[in-house]
């Protein structure tokens, strides 16, 4: 039985890049989110990490018509000619972007939207804590690793794996926690969603919810050195995935949503 609701699935997405010849470069990760910005009226925002926007005025993303249920590539504009329609984290070292998702452009394209509510389904790191969330609760990273025909598949690829560190002082610090997780290049943008657990040991709690915790953006690299075979000297380092990766928590992408009202 899956742990995941099937619309947080939904909300995630593939982007990529329109080349000359109308190839599509997918490059990517997003995700959706909804957020009541007045009594009774809901906004939609695409997420995901500012370095896959960045020296780029438009991209591609793949979602489906309401009616029919085909799976359409749209293109979303990120500029008008003067400004940029997409918002970054106020702190320059987040790499976090939000693009307002207008309802002009959802009916236009008669979408099926799936979105996680920022409100009820995602959670601050604090709340995280405080709730049972520590270091070995595990999770599940949604996202399309390159390498992947994009259009063969709907669905994401789903990934386990558990929180490496978490703790108050480090976020409050770095602006990070660690996942104990395979991220690869594509992943850039994906969500992290909590797994419910439904025991604890001695002296922990359970963190019973499936939700949004964060948004990871790279990782962590060891060096591995090259030696000659000839002269049994480094000739130079390569540089390795090491499993462990990093991630923003809620909290960011909150504050880039609100940048990206404030803007629009």
């Amino acid at each position: 039985m899956s742990l995941i609701p099937r619309h947080y699935i939904e909300s995630v997405v593939s982007i990529g890049i329109r080349l000359s010849n109308n190839y599509i470069d997918w490059k990517g990760t997003g995700f959706f989110v909804v957020k009541e910005v007045v009594k009774g009226k809901f906004q939609y925002f695409l997420i995901t990490n500012r370095h896959v926007l960045e020296k780029i005025f438009g991209i591609v993303i793949r979602l489906r018509e309401k009616d029919t249920g085909n799976l359409r590539i749209l293109d979303l504009p990120l500029s008008d000619g003067c400004t940029w329609l997409y918002s970054k984290h106020p702190d320059p070292t987040v790499d976090i972007a939000a693009i307002s998702i207008t309802g002009g452009y959802i009916k236009e394209n008669n979408l099926n939207l799936s979105a996680f509510n920022l409100d009820d389904q995602a959670l601050k790191s604090n709340d995280f804590i405080e709730q049972g969330g520590a270091e070995g609760s595990p999770v599940y990273m949604l996202g399309f690793p390159l390498g992947l025909k994009i259009d063969d598949f709907e669905a994401p690829v789903c990934r386990m794996g558990c929180i490496a560190r978490i703790n108050s002082l480090e976020i409050k610090k770095n602006k990070i926690f660690l996942l104990n997780i395979q991220n690869i290049s594509g992943h850039s943008g994906s969500p992290i969603i909590s797994q419910p657990e439904a025991i604890s040991v001695e002296g922990t709690k359970a963190f019973d919810k499936s939700v949004l915790i964060g948004i990871v953006f790279a990782y962590a690299t060891y060096g591995e050195q090259v030696i000659s075979p000839k002269t049994k000297e480094t000739v130079g380092i390569l540089a390795e995935n090491s499993g462990i990766a990093f991630a923003y928590p809620v909290e960011y992408i909150r504050d880039t949503v609100d940048m990206e009202i404030k803007n629009h």
